[in-house]
């Protein structure tokens, strides 16, 4: 993949102006700089890329909008009281890229911060919230950080799965939370364990529930240069027939995987 998408977190701040940036930064030790118009680590020496932007009398409503499970906190309501607006901008495609990419905007979180919208997804996360998924990167957050599952009026679909160089998931079903949740493990299990898959394997979340054959698809197309595009395509899981035969779980050397709760048969 030549054109990697690009991950974009949008981090309102109390701060007047870039002097004050530069300042709290330091103030709070996180171990980021402003170099020129780039945020570095100074420890591993990654760097994005950052715009600081005046104050946005829109942008309340739209992190309300991408976070409606906090939307009436006390930490929503201090993000219309912001002074600026600061985005970083950087490569996706990748587990490593996205999580350097997270610990970048925790830093500015660190330095007054007032929340971080993944602009790339569509999702904003308060403060606090934030700190707890960056403290944990080793248990897989990021997942829960950067991919939402819409329940549209036909299909439920995952959207932010290209953040980590991956495919989306897409299935039609009545019961649409059970289908999210059911995409939401699978979107993980893609991340986590890596799988082959191809058109005709068949996914189940657990052993005894409902059987999934996959397909490759194109993703959804969100019009021109939207950063929700995904170029990695998606899956189209569909519900076997309940009279099809129930794969054997298999997993690597024909082991069965049932960690964390899930299980995947992977053949033609």
């Amino acid at each position: 993949m030549n054109d990697t998408p690009e991950l974009v977190l949008c981090i309102p701040g109390p701060w007047r102006d870039r002097a004050e940036l530069v300042e709290s930064l330091v103030v709070s030790e996180t171990g980021y700089l402003l170099v020129g118009g780039a945020l570095r680590d100074t420890l591993s020496g990654f760097a994005c890329d950052l715009v600081l932007e005046g104050a946005d009398p829109d942008l309340a409503a739209a992190f309300a909008k991408a976070g409606p499970h906090w939307a009436a906190s006390n930490a929503m309501a201090a993000v219309a009281d912001h002074d600026c607006v600061v985005y970083l901008v950087g490569k996706g495609g990748s587990l490593e890229a996205a999580e350097a990419m997270m610990r970048a905007a925790g830093a500015l979180v660190e330095a007054g911060g007032l929340g971080v919208k993944v602009d790339s997804t569509g999702i904003a996360h308060g403060p606090a919230y934030w700190f707890d998924i960056c403290d944990k990167l080793e248990q897989l957050t990021a997942h829960r950080a950067l991919v939402v599952y819409v329940m549209g009026k036909e299909d439920v679909f995952s959207c932010g799965m290209h953040n980590f160089g991956l495919p989306d998931a897409m299935t039609g079903a009545l019961d649409k939370p059970a289908a999210a949740d059911m995409l939401r493990t699978f979107t993980r299990y893609l991340l986590e364990r890596g799988p082959v898959f191809a058109d005709g394997h068949t996914f189940s979340v657990s052993e005894g529930e409902p059987v999934y054959r996959v397909r490759k698809v194109p993703a959804r197309d969100y019009g021109p240069d939207s950063l929700f595009n995904n170029p990695y395509g998606a899956w189209r899981l569909e519900l076997e027939q309940a009279e099809a035969r129930r794969p054997e779980p298999v997993a690597e050397r024909g082991q069965a995987d049932k960690q964390h709760g899930w299980w995947g048969r992977i053949r033609s």
